[in-house]
């Protein structure tokens, strides 16, 4: 894949550590900065103009999608950064769904309720929808009222809860 030169693509990751450096030759500030996903950890460079364009998104422990070119030399791999978003921030503009699929014996109302009132976005966030099957035949559906912050903690937070049985992307 990089053999051919720069190869861009995305990858996402947790910001684990940012290095700043000023350069030797201009003084402007480049920075290394180390990511984690489920695979392991990854090193990106961030050059000057770049990092000037996204330093405030690649903070200790945000969840980030970046823009990476890869380039291979002497046998190694090397990433360099050309932009990053906050996940977050993307999930809410991509205004997808979530359906809470429910125990109808099981689930407990008022704990739903008081994670998904912490999600309460204005405007952005997706829809969720709770669906329970009732008497073993008649499945139920309802679409809540308002748009939610669908992130990792709401999702964390949902399936924590009493009688949630899975969560599905709608």
């Amino acid at each position: 894949m990089a053999e051919a030169g720069h190869e861009a693509f995305q990858m996402a990751g947790v910001v684990r550590r940012r290095q700043e450096r000023a350069s030797a030759r201009t003084g402007e500030k480049f920075a290394f900065v180390t990511f984690s996903d489920p695979t392991g950890e990854f090193e990106c460079l961030f050059p000057p103009e770049q990092l000037r364009r996204c330093r405030e998104v690649l903070e200790v422990g945000t969840s980030v999608l970046v823009k990476v070119r890869a380039k291979a030399a002497d046998g190694e791999v090397r990433f360099f950064g050309d932009d990053a978003s906050r996940m977050d921030v993307l999930l809410d503009d991509a205004q997808i769904g979530l359906r809470v699929v429910l125990s109808a014996q099981s689930a407990d109302a008022e704990a739903l309720k008081a994670r998904l009132d912490r999600a309460r976005a204005q405007g952005k966030g997706g829809e969720v929808w709770l669906q329970a099957t009732l008497g073993g035949r008649t499945e139920v559906e309802i679409k809540l009222p308002g748009r939610y912050r669908l992130d990792a903690a709401l999702r964390g937070a949902l399936k924590s809860a009493p009688g949630v049985v899975m969560l599905e992307d709608a």
